[in-house]
């Protein structure tokens, strides 16, 4: 499921209409092989090592510039024609900005975390009469809309998640070592066209801190398995967070999973537009604190072609919430001893109630009880 040319053109028929809204000429683009979305959202092409930068007039072709040969072998087949190799990037950056006509022009930064500073002090140097200007807001909010087509990936995306999550499942018992499910999870998701995954294990007997490596702890009986699946599928991440008990829950497990769980589905009846993000992070956090417990994480986040995208459900974040947002929500519940439950899944905001991405239940505890 590719993005469509008619997506390039939408995207680049938006970006440069906030670019004359902004007084902008070109745009130089920034991105790493970790947080690749910035460069994807123009180019459809992923980094997979180092960093990529894309030069993109308000009038005429973009160009990219890559690492390597092989990258650009790879960047050519995708939505810029004029993909190029460098192994010097100030140089090359400053000399296609003149080539466009930029010497003089307002300059809009993207991704500017991803901008070195010898990049930007040849571009200082090089480019006097240029003004530049921080315009990642610019293109972060086009991207906190998903379109159509966007759309469709993230739900095919969430589906896969649901599965691995049903492999693990199927898998997971008392007496394997994380190494060991991780390997399942990583044959699976690879048997599904995943292109990369974020995903993040931790055992113990109420885990809530999961990590992205994993280790060779066994699990041990009455300890549950916490497993945290971002998965990147056609580009798109989505994500899911899930406390499973091995043995019996406890008590207290029960209780962490019903005190999370309810507060998310407060968190999500809140994800509709005229709220704003904080709105969402206010009412899980009043509700897991009211129930005696601490509430130290955010609460979720936007996701797109970054597993990690504007905006923040944390209690400072004002911004809007607006259909085509997809969002992850995923409250945290702690005592004062560091035991807990961290759960979440993902949604994509409407007009009305949100539409839930994946059909995984997160309140395993009351699932098994029941089963049994």
């Amino acid at each position: 499921m590719l993005l469509t040319e008619q997506e390039r053109d939408r995207r680049y028929r938006e970006i440069r209409k906030a670019m004359e809204q902004n007084d902008l000429s070109l745009l130089v683009v920034a991105s790493n092989a970790m947080w690749t979305g910035y460069v994807r959202y123009f180019s459809n092409y992923p980094p997979h090592f180092g960093y990529s930068y894309v030069i993109f007039p308000r009038e005429g072709e973009p160009t990219l510039f890559v690492f390597s040969k092989i990258q650009e072998q790879v960047a050519n087949k995708r939505w810029i024609r004029d993909s190029r190799q460098s192994s010097n990037y100030p140089e090359a950056i400053v000399k296609r900005i003149k080539e466009c006509g930029g010497q003089d022009k307002r300059i809009g930064l993207v991704g500017i975390e991803n901008i070195s500073f010898s990049i930007y002090e040849h571009m200082k140097k090089e480019l006097p009469g240029a003004t530049l200007v921080n315009a990642n807001r610019v293109i972060s909010d086009l991207r906190m809309i998903k379109s159509p087509e966007e759309q469709a990936i993230a739900r095919k995306c969430a589906q896969i998640t649901d599965g691995l999550y049903d492999r693990i499942k199927e898998v997971a018992k008392v007496g394997m070592s994380e190494f060991d499910i991780y390997a399942e999870m990583d044959y699976f998701i690879r048997k599904n066209g995943v292109e990369q995954a974020f995903n993040l294990i931790g055992t113990g007997k109420y885990p809530v801190a999961p990590f992205l490596a994993p280790s060779g702890r066994v699990i041990a009986e009455g300890e549950s398995l916490l497993v945290e699946l971002t998965p990147r599928y056609e580009g798109y991440y989505t994500q899911l967070t899930v406390v499973t008990p091995l043995s019996e829950p406890t008590a207290k497990m029960k209780e962490f999973l019903d005190v999370g769980t309810t507060a998310q589905k407060l968190g999500v009846k809140a994800l509709r537009p005229g709220n704003r993000a904080c709105d969402v992070a206010n009412v899980m956090k009043d509700y897991v604190e009211k129930a005696g417990f601490l509430y130290l994480y955010r609460g979720g986040h936007g996701m797109g072609h970054d597993l990690d995208e504007p905006p923040a459900i944390v209690p400072e974040d004002q911004t809007m919430l607006q259909p085509g947002m997809t969002i992850v929500v995923h409250p945290c519940v702690m005592d004062k001893n560091g035991d807990g439950v961290f759960v979440g899944d993902s949604y994509i905001v409407t007009e009305g109630e949100p539409e839930p991405l994946n059909r995984t239940p997160l309140n395993t505890a009351r699932k098994a009880a029941s089963a049994r």
